[in-house]
């Protein structure tokens, strides 16, 4: 990690070893907690946030029960968002999600969104919603993007390819479709024609702006 990123990186097994250890963070970037603290996290957010206020806070975890109880407890309580980083992910799509963490982007993987309780109909038998309803759904749906998810967004409505998008980003393609990946995961589609008919769905009712 720190070849890949040129950067020093430093372990310790509590925040309060962390602190101990490492009494000032100047240069402190990410900080990735594991899912043994999890719950450590979700109590004491503030003082892993106190270590350094610019630095992005991401949940490594190798269980998604434990990312999902996680991220449904801290949407609960309204807290800061963090990034979550599959560490069972491969090693390329690890690594780009950490880029995009050291570049200010949250990354939410697809697998911890759209969770359906327990009864809940199979889309081809439920009915479909009023139109009320489903414009409130697609304002709900657009306001879990980033900034940067939306400007992907905007550019594949306008038919932009991935290597179009990329550079007109300044980022890899691959990072582009990481982007795309976590997209269509909080949008619940499986492709970019149907997020961008999202997207003009959102237009027509301003959930854009």
């Amino acid at each position: 990690m720190e070849m890949e990123f040129r950067t020093r990186c430093v372990q310790a097994v509590s925040l309060d070893r962390l602190e101990s250890l490492y009494p000032d963070y100047p240069d402190l970037r990410l900080l990735i907690v594991d899912e043994d603290l999890a719950d450590d996290l979700l109590e004491r957010a503030d003082a892993y946030r106190a270590l350094n206020r610019t630095a992005m806070i991401a949940l490594g975890y190798r269980d998604v029960e434990i990312a999902r109880h996680h991220y449904g407890r801290t949407r609960e309580a309204g807290g800061a968002p963090i990034g979550y980083l599959s560490m069972n992910a491969p090693m390329e799509v690890l690594l780009s999600s950490m880029r995009m963490l050291f570049h200010g982007e949250y990354f939410l993987p697809q697998g911890l969104l759209g969770i359906a309780p327990p009864g809940t109909p199979a889309p081809d038998t439920a009915a479909p919603p009023p139109p009320a309803a489903a414009g409130a759904e697609t304002c709900e749906k657009l306001s879990r993007l980033t900034g940067r998810e939306k400007e992907i967004l905007e550019l594949v409505s306008s038919g932009n390819s991935n290597k179009q998008i990329a550079r007109q980003l300044g980022i890899t393609e691959h990072t582009v479709k990481l982007h795309m990946h976590n997209m269509f995961g909080k949008f619940g589609v499986s492709n970019r024609t149907a997020a961008a008919n999202m997207y003009f769905a959102a237009q027509s009712q301003n959930a854009l702006r």
